[in-house]
């Protein structure tokens, strides 16, 4: 593990955390401003630390997306409409976010992937960076979230904020990436029902693969197994990152998080 002023750390704000999913367009605000809240204190004790914040679409964008059927691609012209109303749904989530940070006082710039992305069957094949690191370099903190983009095969798509971290992977070079959602890390079935799984690796996986389920209501970008994946995935690209799957809905554990990784009461996935 990487410590120091020099960390750097991606926060994932779980579309499952911050909205209601079983009610369309419903934000947690509270829950938002007290997210917030805990970044800001975070970082005044450690003004060194950079983040990078993105945050999941929830009844947002996921809701939307599920309604237009969007993910499937673009088939017909009218089509583009469900695009755009997508979009903006993802926009109205993250204007209740980037309200709660400037209340904060956090110095946030949004950077929707609509605007820097582009994919090909899914998959983003172009990723302009240079805007997160700018915002790095002179002190500020990029906030963007899951959105459309254009797809060259399927005309739209929708990338996550999880793909939006794997962009910037080895652009931004991250020690740690904190996945900061309602449940309170990897599940796994146990004498007691179920138990966290404490600790992670792509060997260990294999051995759960069959206990980890999807997510709570409408998540069209694949719930917890896809997000497991992907942390897997980029453990193996670096071997020195970690990330961390856990609950935020306790007050005070996303900045415990940000203060001292060993408080964490979640998953760490680790390569070894």
């Amino acid at each position: 593990m990487r410590e120091g002023t020099g960390e750097r750390i991606f926060i994932k704000l779980g579309g499952s955390l911050i909205t209601d999913k079983r009610r369309e367009r419903r934000a947690r605000l509270r829950v938002i401003r007290r997210l917030a809240e805990e970044i800001r204190e975070a970082l005044q004790e450690r003004p060194g630390l950079r983040i990078l914040v993105g945050h999941g679409s929830g009844s947002f964008g996921h809701a939307a997306a599920a309604r237009t059927r969007i993910y499937e691609g673009i088939s017909r012209p009218e089509d583009w409409w469900g695009f755009a109303e997508v979009a903006l749904a993802a926009a109205e989530l993250h204007m209740h976010v980037r309200r709660a940070f400037h209340a904060a006082g956090l110095p946030a710039l949004s950077i929707p992937p609509s605007a820097v992305a582009e994919a090909a069957g899914g998959i983003p094949i172009a990723f302009e960076a240079r805007a997160f690191q700018r915002a790095w370099e002179v002190g500020l903190i990029p906030l963007t979230g899951g959105d459309v983009v254009f797809d060259r095969e399927r005309g739209a798509t929708i990338l996550s904020t999880e793909a939006v971290f794997d962009a910037l992977l080895e652009v931004l070079r991250p020690t740690r990436i904190l996945l900061v959602g309602e449940v309170a890390g990897v599940l796994a079935d146990g004498p007691e029902g179920h138990q966290v799984i404490p600790h992670l690796t792509p060997a260990r996986f294999r051995e759960i693969l069959h206990a980890v389920g999807g997510s709570h209501g409408i998540d069209v970008t694949g719930g917890m197994r896809a997000k497991l994946e992907m942390a897997l995935r980029w453990v193996e690209r670096d071997p020195r990152l970690e990330v961390w799957i856990f609950s935020g809905r306790r007050p005070g554990a996303l900045r415990e998080a940000l203060r001292d990784p060993l408080r964490i009461r979640g998953t760490r996935i680790t390569w070894a």
